[in-house]
């Protein structure tokens, strides 16, 4: 049971985060965010073993020009704040994707269950995201949950490949604060015997 508290307080610990700094917790660099997200990805379930989930990590100057791209293709002031903070406050993103191939391959290889493999990788593509989400911020990173996805995918450098469906974006920084208090709805979990 010690294992799984642990599991347990990891995923109670994560919390949107947009009070960042550019900057990584100290003895934590990118290649080890790399590896967190590398292995979660690797190993994230999807439909038949598909493995449809890519990730890909941004900073620095890719980071900034993608966040600049995003912010300027905003119609309002109000708009660009979320981007900018992105872009200034944040030390990089996760850029999480779904590759369509796999999705189109489960679909010609299945044909009679087509319909349900793009909401497969989606979940996929979900539990991923979450897992990554709560182990980086783990590693002592805050973090927050963006989608900007079409707007991302416009500003990514030109080797990404095409057949990559952008998901969503972890922002990550040191935390520059806390999140606020977190009220919870009764969603009681039943047992039918």
């Amino acid at each position: 049971m010690a294992n799984v508290q642990e599991f347990l307080n990891t995923i109670e610990n994560r919390r949107t985060i947009y009070n960042l700094k550019p900057e990584l917790p100290e003895g934590i660099t990118v290649e080890d965010i790399k590896e967190t997200v590398q292995r979660i990805t690797k190993n994230g379930p999807s439909a038949f073993n598909s493995q449809p989930n890519r990730a890909l990590i941004l900073t620095g100057t890719t980071h900034k020009k993608v966040w600049d791209s995003v912010v300027n293709a905003m119609p309002t002031d109000n708009a660009k704040m979320r981007p900018k903070a992105c872009r200034d406050e944040a030390y990089g993103s996760v850029i999480f994707f779904v590759e369509e191939k796999a999705t189109q391959k489960l679909q010609s290889d299945f044909a009679a269950f087509a319909e349900v493999f793009p909401a497969c990788a989606q979940q996929s593509s979900g539990a991923v995201q979450i897992e990554s989400w709560a182990a980086v911020e783990a590693l002592g990173l805050g973090c927050n949950l963006q989608h900007y996805n079409p707007l991302v995918r416009a500003a990514l450098p030109q080797d990404v490949p095409t057949s990559w469906t952008v998901h969503s974006q972890l922002i990550f920084g040191v935390k520059n604060g806390e999140a606020g208090a977190k009220e919870f709805n009764e969603n009681p979990v039943k047992i039918y015997n």
